[in-house]
């Protein structure tokens, strides 16, 4: 009855169970063995009398943990069968055709009832165990692989901010080989400048505020440089959430961090000279003017412009004009005190900051040094000769650096209008001017689109007999205030912009309708007419003059163009060949004020 009943527990078990002799031959099993072991796993049930036998533990295809044949008198089960206790937990494989199976297995000796030795087997299926461990550990291989020929450092760091594990790009990175580098910590790695703000996010993790952060910061390497990186930290938790390590990723920023700096010096920079440019430099002097308002020192800025130095662009080409500019930097930088900043404003212009002065008259004293040096002949621009006109301004309580830029330029004007190749000094008055010279520009230019300008004819006189041969158009300003107003009020404000331009198209437009209006025949006379020195060289005279003659219907012998003297020094090629089409055209040329400014008699023969 006993053996019933235990044959009845055996059947139900869902554990494989199997009794085999010494040799391993099969003796009894149930069904759960039968499925494990044999190809049908549908078989079900104990073999009976007259069906196939249990299965030989030799007839298995046994595997080891990787999948290789083992045969059985390498497996555990001989020994076991002789062994005086039992092997539990033991792992084995098998195969079917293609299919790959994992049992784990208890071996148990017993004495069968004649007092042989016996071995009881008892398995389980662990496939899917076995095949969920092996992918996790492949997957971790591959995790490790990666992380250790991933292009980016890679690091695994103790809470306490040891280096436990680290890749090859990390080494590199630093210059240390794995044994050196694994068991340094984090911090004697970092610049000291950085290590505050990365010991601080590191807190928030710990403490729980996050699980992740991002910062640039610098690492010192094994020669001692600083390695710009992009670092970003994960945390690992345990299921409880507790910290366990931290995940670091360390990627190389130098070459941007590079490419940054160059383009925050461009930013900042003028690209021809290297000097700071007026963002730069305004910048330094809100900081001067800052540090002025508690120490009380004394802040200046110099305003320097070059004396015609379009002449040079025209004349010699802008390679020689740019060489002019770079030397003219170099004598700037060279000459100015150490805490004094040296800008270019673009152009011709260039700014000098003067901070901590002792006087104004320190100041003026720089000013006048900079004169010096920079009308000594330029090597390096074939020996010319330059000027400049510098304008001084002091900072006032409260003002700003654009004030301070503002009231510098006003005393360069100032300059410029005294003679040049001078300084000058500001003053509240030029302000009150240059805001006077604004308003007059823009009522100008009211004036030109309202057509309140006109011309006024004076009679030009044959000297023999006192007859009129022609007349001279003078442009007049019918002002609603000032009322009328002669070309000496306006035409300096015009000559500084390019409304001069709108002026002589006027001018010549007004001029060829109204000598058309005087007669057509030989004796008719002829019309003259001032043209701007900001309108030669250009290359636009020529067209200004054939239209106005062609929409008039002006011959081109009844006009006269007056041209100043000052605007035939260092006449350009462009210049020649705009005068020599006109010449050609018949039209007349008048040197208008020959002799008041620098004469030139061989520049007067090449116009004859």
């Amino acid at each position: 009855m006993d053996e019933l009943r235990h044959a009845a527990v055996a059947r139900a078990l869902d554990e494989g169970l199997g009794v085999f002799d010494a040799w391993g031959n099969g003796l009894e099993c149930n069904a759960s063995w039968h499925r494990l072991v044999c190809a049908d796993a549908g078989a079900v049930g104990m073999p009976a009398a007259g069906e196939p036998a249990v299965p030989s533990l030799r007839e298995v295809d046994w595997t080891d943990d990787h999948g290789l044949p083992l045969p059985y008198a390498a497996s555990p089960f001989p020994q076991a069968a002789r062994a005086a206790e039992a092997v539990r937990g033991i792992e084995l494989g098998l195969r079917h055709g293609d299919q790959q199976r994992y049992l784990r297995l208890d071996l148990v000796p017993v004495a069968g009832p004649a007092g042989e030795p016996l071995l009881l087997v008892t398995g389980v299926d662990i496939t899917a165990e076995r095949t969920a461990v092996l992918s996790l550990a492949d997957a971790e291989r591959r995790m490790r692989l990666t992380a250790q020929h991933a292009p980016i450092g890679m690091a695994v760091v103790s809470t306490e901010g040891e280096l436990v594990e680290v890749n090859d790009a990390l080494c590199r990175l630093l210059g240390y080989e794995r044994q050196e580098l694994v068991g340094m910590t984090f911090q004697e790695l970092t610049h000291p400048d950085d290590l505050a703000l990365d010991l601080a996010h590191v807190a928030a993790l710990l403490a729980g505020t996050g699980d992740t952060y991002r910062m640039e910061k610098r690492y010192i390497t094994r020669d001692g440089h600083l390695l710009w990186s992009r670092l970003s930290v994960a945390i690992a938790r345990d299921d409880s959430g507790r910290p366990q390590h931290f995940i670091s990723m360390i990627e190389d920023a130098s070459a941007e961090r590079e490419a940054t700096t160059v383009l925050a010096h461009r930013a900042n920079h003028d690209q021809l000279t290297g000097l700071p440019n007026r963002t730069l430099l305004l910048e330094r002097t809100d900081q001067a003017l800052a540090r002025a308002e508690w120490r009380g020192n004394l802040v200046a800025m110099l305003f320097c412009d070059l004396d015609q130095f379009k002449l040079v662009n025209d004349s010699r080409g802008h390679l020689v004009g740019d060489a002019v500019l770079v030397e003219t930097a170099s004598r700037i930088s060279a000459c100015i005190r150490d805490t004094d900043v040296a800008a270019r404003l673009g152009g011709d212009e260039f700014l000098v900051l003067c901070e901590d002065l002792g006087s104004r008259a320190e100041a003026e004293t720089v000013a006048q040094r900079l004169i010096d040096v920079l009308t000594e002949p330029m090597a390096g621009a074939g020996g010319l000769t330059m000027t400049v006109s510098i304008g001084v301004a002091f900072a006032t309580s409260g003002a700003s650096s654009a004030d301070l830029l503002r009231n510098a330029d006003a005393a360069m004007y100032l300059a410029k209008s005294s003679g040049r190749d001078r300084l000058a000094l500001f003053s509240p008055e030029l302000i009150e001017q240059a805001t006077q010279r604004l308003d007059l520009e823009q009522e100008l230019r009211d004036a030109i689109r309202s057509e309140a300008l006109y011309l006024d004819y004076q009679p030009v006189c044959r000297l023999a007999d006192g007859s009129v041969v022609g007349y001279e158009g003078l442009i007049r300003w019918n002002h609603p205030v000032r009322g009328v107003l002669s070309p000496a009020a306006f035409l300096p404000v015009a000559e500084a912009s390019d409304l001069v331009l709108e002026i002589d198209r006027f001018v010549l437009a007004q001029a060829c309708a109204a000598a058309c209006s005087w007669g057509s025949g030989e004796d008719a006379p002829a019309v003259s007419v001032n043209i701007s020195a900001r309108h030669v060289g250009r290359g636009l005279l020529p067209g200004l003059v054939v239209r106005s003659l062609r929409q008039s219907g002006l011959p081109a012998t009844r006009l006269t163009l007056e041209i100043t003297e000052t605007a035939l020094l260092g006449m350009t090629p462009t210049a020649q060949s705009e005068l020599d089409t006109l010449v050609h055209l018949g039209v007349s040329l008048a040197i208008d004020d020959f002799g008041v400014g620098y004469s030139s008699l061989s520049q007067l023969k090449a116009l004859l």
